[in-house]
């Protein structure tokens, strides 16, 4: 499975915290400290990391920013992929997130060493990160992520994707069919519209070489003085003139070789035929553009029609391209609109079809869940057991319904009954908060062996609990730490016993400058300091 693992914490700035770094083990670690201490501003820092909203109140007093960056360890090619396709690859099997937060309130976010918005951190951690606190104890209570989680479990993410495919093709078709429908109510004067736009352009009937070739008529028009004056020198030249014009001179020359034939080559004389009567195509070309008189009304309709031109390109669009393809598309939809009756029942038909389809998929992922559900309760109910909710069970109620939603025709609620022989009730109806942790926790358990989540972050819970309790929820968090890393904020000694590093936080006052300031430190405790010091009036079943 690919790994990602939460390597090092630096926070400068952060509330209590002046510079201090932390380093986490790739199982389990526990954050302990006294009450006030700091160690919830640890998980707040990285929280941010993942994309939470900073309060600019966070930002130590008298300094002007607060920054926090996270070094992770990651190996695998689906997280190589995932960082390439969001545009951030990284190298070295290291991706870096940074936080810097103002005392102005602005914030600023990197990811690998380019700057991101909150939405790609939020992205990141949702693939790989899970925060267990007392917020996602009220997510358990919610039916739409009581499904997810039996869905992970029954691996159903492909034929979910599949399912999903569908029901979004089935959601647009029936936007499509409505859109058609309503459009018909108000058919006959959208086509009058519409016919109206088409026979404008239609009475055109443009095109860009028309248009080029009208361009072009109107400037030999607008030009036609200056061109019968430079046509008529050029004539003149040639063959209109006195004794100096080219055609005459040339005439004087062929009579003047003719005469002495036998001193010229017969090549040379015809050759200077030859130009005489190119002079005289020339001459014949140029007299009949002299006659080509343009009527006053031949410039009016080409300067009509161009103006025309400019009037449908302002209307739509700015070209005659467009002009084109707009009227490609008014066709389209008139004809869609003539249609309409036929276009909707194929419209309808093929809905019909995907419907169909759809609950075929759905099926099959109800008849998974239902077979999976009763494996999870079980596991559910075993390891809630272990965490000495005695008596305890919890059962997976599946419904089937006669609506397709997102994720298929199924109904789930979780059921629990907390005190045997006292019958099962949602557990939003009947857990306390321990016990909702506690249910929260085993299927964490479960689930982290196959689920994609990296890293456990668990946030009070320990609540309400102790002694052997404790003990065993510290004992299922090391279960977790086995396949995820996990980092538990926790004040109960029996739950830090199990953990593979400690991370003490502790709250020291201090004179800088003259003025007593709050300074939290970070310390990591080593194995021995940590069997002598916090297994001390622990019980041996306890431990």
């Amino acid at each position: 499975m690919p790994t990602l693992n939460l390597k090092s914490l630096n926070i400068q700035n952060f509330a209590t915290f002046e510079n201090q770094e932390v380093t986490f083990d790739s199982k389990f670690n526990a954050i302990v400290g006294e009450t006030g201490s700091g160690k919830s501003l640890i998980l707040d820092a990285l929280q941010l990391i993942f994309g939470s909203r900073a309060d600019r109140k966070i930002v130590r007093r008298e300094t002007q920013f607060a920054s926090i960056e996270a070094t992770f360890t990651a190996a695998g090619s689906e997280i190589e992929s995932f960082f390439d396709q969001l545009g951030f690859p990284f190298e070295g099997g290291e991706i870096v997130v940074k936080r810097l937060i103002y005392a102005t309130g602005k914030s600023k976010s990197y990811l690998n060493y380019q700057s991101c918005s909150l939405g790609t951190l939020v992205h990141f951690s949702r693939r790989f990160v899970d925060l267990v606190g007392q917020f996602e104890n009220q997510k358990l209570l919610s039916e739409d992520y009581q499904m997810v989680l039996l869905d992970r479990y029954s691996t159903n993410g492909d034929r979910l994707s599949h399912y999903y495919s569908l029901y979004e093709e089935i959601s647009k078709k029936r936007i499509q069919i409505e859109e058609l429908k309503q459009a018909q109510l108000k058919r006959e004067q959208r086509e009058d519209y519409l016919r109206f736009q088409l026979s404008e352009i239609e009475i055109l009937g443009p095109s860009i070489e028309d248009e080029k070739a009208n361009q072009a008529k109107k400037d030999l028009i607008l030009n036609s003085e200056q061109r019968k004056e430079i046509f008529s020198s050029a004539l003149n030249s040639i063959s209109e003139g006195d004794h100096g014009s080219a055609l005459g001179l040339v005439g004087k020359a062929i009579n003047a070789l003719e005469r002495n034939l036998s001193l010229v080559t017969p090549e040379l004389l015809e050759k200077l035929h030859n130009a005489g009567q190119a002079l005289e195509e020339v001459s014949f070309d140029l007299s009949k553009e002299l006659d080509n008189e343009f009527e006053e009304q031949d410039l009016e309709n080409i300067i009509d029609r161009l103006d025309t031109y400019q009037k449908l390109k302002r209307k739509f669009g700015g070209s005659t391209e467009q002009l084109l393809s707009a009227y490609t598309q008014l066709k389209k939809e008139l004809s869609q609109l003539i249609q309409a009756d036929s276009f909707i029942a194929e419209l309808e038909a093929e809905l019909k079809d995907l419907i169909v389809m759809a609950w075929e998929a759905a099926n099959q992922l109800s008849s998974v869940r239902h077979t999976h559900s009763s494996e999870l309760s079980r596991e559910i109910t075993n390891s809630v057991r272990e965490l000495k909710m005695d008596g305890a069970s919890v059962c997976i109620s599946i419904e089937k319904t006669d609506k397709l939603g997102p994720k298929g025709a199924d109904k789930i609620s979780f059921m629990a009954e907390t005190n045997h022989g006292e019958g099962f009730f949602k557990v939003k109806d009947t857990a306390s908060g321990g016990e909702l942790s506690r249910i929260l926790l085993s299927v964490r358990r479960i689930l982290s062996s196959t689920d994609s989540i990296s890293v456990f972050l668990f946030d009070e819970i320990d609540a309400g609990i102790g002694g052997e309790t404790a003990v065993c929820t510290g004992s299922a968090l090391k279960s977790v730490s086995a396949c995820s890393q996990v980092i538990a904020i926790t004040h109960l000694p029996q739950i830090a016993y199990f953990a593979d590093k400690l991370i003490n936080v502790t709250k020291h006052l201090v004179t800088l400058d003259n003025k007593k300031r709050t300074l939290s430190r970070i310390d990591e405790i080593d194995e021995i300091t940590k069997k002598t010091e916090f297994i001390k009036g622990m019980t041996p079943i306890e431990v």
